[in-house]
């Protein structure tokens, strides 16, 4: 796809900025930075976060948005910075030229107020990351970070590559808790020892729910797409009988693919595992480990599971905690607070989430759905 001439006016007023376009043809998705975000740990804790959003939906997230392409897209990433420091979006590993590239002394930052633009062509099929590049190592702590995932148009890894399902984005990274709850304030970052770890900024009981769940149908092969922005050495421990098989490595198929019954991932590294699952019966997890890379000591753990498409249940409903105004909906529902929510299908899949009280829903479909809370499930109906 190659995204048309835009003109964007951008006006900050306090924590929202809101833009006015002109559009001659369709706009692309505008990322924006802020630095006033919050997290929840898996034991109930806020941390205050920065991070990368989608304009659309109005808030940043841990990791940030998903980037999704196919190969040989015309891109045209926009990068609007209401936030009160220059950031810059980094496109690690992606091949584009120097201009391009988010380094602030050979390419250009995005100052507060500002906007930006990196135009690429996303000519090769893989899983890449990006992140800020100002003050590299602290932007990067506070939660500056996503993956962008290039998909080859066929169904394929790459061009004769193997066929597969479909796609589960999984990026790894950790924070320091116990002494260090402000980053901004911490000793020297050589000096930090991580002692909380996220898959996809989820840690623990996190996982065990229904969107973090893996699956594909017997028979079928799922793509880990697997980046690291973690302190720590990655460790991932497959079950033999899931046929894990590395076929990709920093978005270069490997010259030969190979059993990765156990894969080591290190700081900024990305690989592509596809596995099966060996019956209809199937229900594991991976074992993803995290290793001190100083003192090579195992110093955490996360489990990820796996269960065959035929083992896939919807998220649990509970008694409804919150009140969902208009329930039926057309357009977007009220919530009485501004809590983190997600929405999800009947079949456990997760299609939204944010912490407003106002909640668009014009993007789904007519049908049933489940709106999650920290207090329990409460079912809508869009129509």
């Amino acid at each position: 796809m190659i995204w048309g001439v835009y003109l964007i006016t951008a006006t900050i007023l306090a924590k929202t900025t809101s833009i006015t376009a002109q559009v001659l043809q369709p706009l692309p998705p505008i990322m924006f930075s802020e630095m006033n975000g919050t997290m929840i740990l898996d034991y109930g804790m806020e941390l205050p976060i920065w991070g990368y959003g989608l304009m659309a939906d109005g808030y940043i997230t841990l990791p940030g948005p998903l980037l999704e392409y196919e190969t040989g897209d015309n891109v045209n990433l926009v990068f609007s910075n209401p936030s009160p420091e220059s950031h810059t979006i980094h496109l690690h590993g992606l091949d584009v030229n120097q201009a391009n590239d988010g380094v602030p002394t050979t390419s250009f930052l995005v100052v507060t107020g500002q906007n930006g633009a990196y135009n690429f062509t996303a000519s090769n099929p893989g899983t890449f990351l990006y992140h800020c590049h100002v003050t590299t190592t602290l932007h990067l702590t506070m939660g500056m970070y996503g993956m962008i995932l290039v998909r080859h148009p066929d169904g394929t890894l790459f061009e004769g590559g193997p066929t597969y399902h479909s796609d589960a984005p999984l990026l790894f990274s950790d924070l320091e808790i116990a002494t260090n709850l402000a980053p901004v304030q911490s000793y020297p970052f050589h000096d930090i020892r991580p002692d909380y770890f996220m898959v996809n900024g989820l840690s623990g009981s996190q996982l065990d729910s229904g969107p973090s769940i893996l699956s594909c149908p017997f028979g079928s092969q799922l793509a880990l797409r697997l980046g690291s922005m973690a302190y720590t050495r990655t460790r991932l421990i497959f079950p033999p009988s899931l046929n894990a098989t590395c076929w990709m490595s920093d978005g270069r198929p490997v010259p030969t693919p190979f059993s990765a019954d156990t894969l080591d991932i290190f700081p900024g590294e990305r690989f592509t595992v596809l596995i099966t699952p060996p019956s209809t019966s199937f229900d594991g997890t991976i074992e993803v480990q995290y290793w001190d890379m100083l003192n090579s000591q195992h110093v955490g753990s996360n489990f990820i599971r796996f269960r065959d498409a035929s083992l896939a249940t919807p998220p649990a409903l509970t008694p409804p905690s919150i009140i969902i105004s208009p329930n039926p909906a057309h357009n977007s529902i009220t919530i009485p607070a501004s809590i983190p929510w997600t929405v999800f299908d009947l079949s456990g899949r997760q299609l939204l989430s944010g912490h407003s009280s106002s909640i668009d829903i014009s993007s789904l479909a007519t049908g049933n759905y489940v709106l999650r809370t920290s207090g329990g499930s409460t079912p809508f109906v869009k129509y």
